[in-house]
């Protein structure tokens, strides 16, 4: 009987606190779900505005160029961007308001011999944008650098006897300037990569994938962990079972990685796009898949399937735990941008059709800020919304307790104030070296600067000295 007898497991009862403490963590969690299926189904944009218009309907395409950036300062009150007027225009935009109201120029290209430009990327350091471009000469393209808030004259970066195409730039913490493009030859096509310590400055270039027989196109490069530089592509292989491939190599400490496969397939991968994340975290990245959209890494990723295909897909992440991913549908007719917002474990989902019932299309973001372009014919409206981010990341910074020179606004369109310490000589400068104002803060800590009719807008540099310190920063006079 003994053997036949069931065994008997003592199990020490639980600590009554223990009990409590599990029993308030699923109440928890299940009033989080509560809350964020309401959020789901309540969400929509804090605000969006028309930048300007468009005679083209892929005014905001590629998305292989970063076509918004903000200005890196806390709290992102400017913010740049960049779009095609028309097929031989490029327009740059710029805010002081977050994105409430735009000012728009047309982006000069001085040269006689190259027109047409297009294909427009952009990054901004220390509240300088910098664009690059391509623009065509004799049916053939070539790329350009500029920054239209200097005096410097565009600087040309390819110089191969074939077509250069889609480039897109990155800026790193010291204002080196990175940018790719796609070289297109006959029988292949390469990457090309170009290398300046400073925009105005030549720089060199050089071949990333010297491929014979393969078709390596659609680059993207951003900046990953600190100071990494990354480039993705898209690579037809087609002697290969799995003909396409997602490829990737890095500069760290100026030397290349080898180039691997992130993704392959023998299905058509495509328009692979890199996260705008300049340093803070680790490589995230978008790219068409199966005809949907395709995330990688980053804080959530996986496909996405639409009623059509899903295309030019794009993602942005913040901290690690925050994404903002959004990729275009093409249902015929009724082309819609769907948009997927992550935060930890909540997460909302919205179409743009929802809110603007017109077509859609071209999507690209960086941090909590989209463009796009919308319209069913032109003129196209070209659009800019904010998504905002959590409180605990961008909205409540801790701010220094001492500010030695400050500038503000910045940019400025009529009046600088100009806050240094006491006793202090100011003095400002076009980059050109010439004087434009001069003065002294004797007993207030606070001078102002309004420039005169004749002085033109751009970069100028504000320099301040007394007999402890010295000081500059560098403005931007929007004229």
């Amino acid at each position: 009987m003994d053997s036949l007898s069931p065994t008997v497991q003592l199990i020490p009862c639980q600590n009554r606190e223990v009990i409590v403490v599990r029993e308030k963590i699923f109440l928890l969690t299940i009033l989080i779900m509560c809350w964020a299926t309401v959020a789901f189904a309540q969400y929509e944009p804090i605000h969006s505005a028309v930048i300007g218009s468009s005679y083209v309907e892929y005014a905001t395409a590629y998305s292989n160029g970063f076509k918004i950036v903000s200005s890196g300062e806390i709290p992102e009150d400017f913010l740049w961007a960049v779009y095609c007027y028309d097929d031989t225009t490029v327009n740059w935009a710029s805010t002081t308001d977050r994105g409430l109201s735009w000012s728009v120029q047309r982006l000069t290209i001085p040269y006689e011999a190259w027109g047409h430009a297009s294909q427009p990327s952009i990054d901004v350091k220390d509240v300088i944008p910098v664009i690059v471009y391509r623009a065509d000469s004799a049916g053939k393209g070539d790329i350009f650098v500029d920054s239209p808030m200097d005096f410097c004259l565009p600087t040309r970066v390819s110089y191969t006897p074939d077509n250069s195409t889609l480039p897109a730039v990155v800026l790193d913490s010291s204002f080196g300037v990175h940018i790719v493009w796609q070289e297109d030859m006959p029988g292949n096509s390469d990457i090309f990569y170009y290398y300046s310590d400073n925009y105005c400055n030549p720089g060199v270039s050089i071949n990333l994938t010297h491929s014979d027989g393969v078709f390596d196109s659609y680059p993207s490069i951003s900046i990953f962990n600190g100071n990494e530089v990354h480039v993705i592509w898209r690579r037809d292989d087609p002697p290969c079972e799995t003909q396409y491939s997602i490829c990737h190599c890095y500069l760290k400490d100026g030397v290349w990685s080898s180039v691997d496969a992130i993704a392959y397939d023998w299905r058509h991968l495509d328009h692979p796009s890199l996260d705008y994340c300049h340093g803070e975290d680790s490589l995230s990245a978008a790219w068409e898949s199966l005809e949907e959209a395709y995330f990688y890494q980053g804080n959530e990723g996986g496909g996405y399937s639409t009623p059509g295909q899903s295309l030019y897909p794009v993602v942005s992440t913040v901290g690690r735990v925050w994404s903002y991913l959004y990729w275009e549908d093409s249902t015929p007719g009724h082309e819609d941008i769907y948009a997927h917002l992550f935060y930890f474990f909540w997460r909302w989902d919205y179409n743009f059709r929802d809110f603007w019932d017109v077509k859609v299309r071209y999507p690209s973001t960086s941090g909590c800020y989209v463009i796009w372009t919308q319209g069913d014919s032109a003129p196209y409206d070209v659009m800019f919304g904010c998504e905002g981010y959590p409180t605990d990341i961008r909205e409540n910074p801790v701010m220094p307790e001492k500010i030695e020179l400050r500038c503000y606004p910045n940019p400025f369109n009529s009046t600088l104030l100009i806050e240094a310490p006491r006793k202090s000589t100011v003095r400002i400068t076009d980059l050109a070296g010439r004087v434009v104002f001069t003065g002294s803060i004797i007993d207030d800590t606070t001078i102002k600067w309004i420039p005169t009719e004749s002085q033109s807008g751009g970069v100028y540099i504000v320099r301040t000295h007394n007999d402890e310190i010295s000081q500059s920063s560098k403005v931007v006079y929007l004229k």
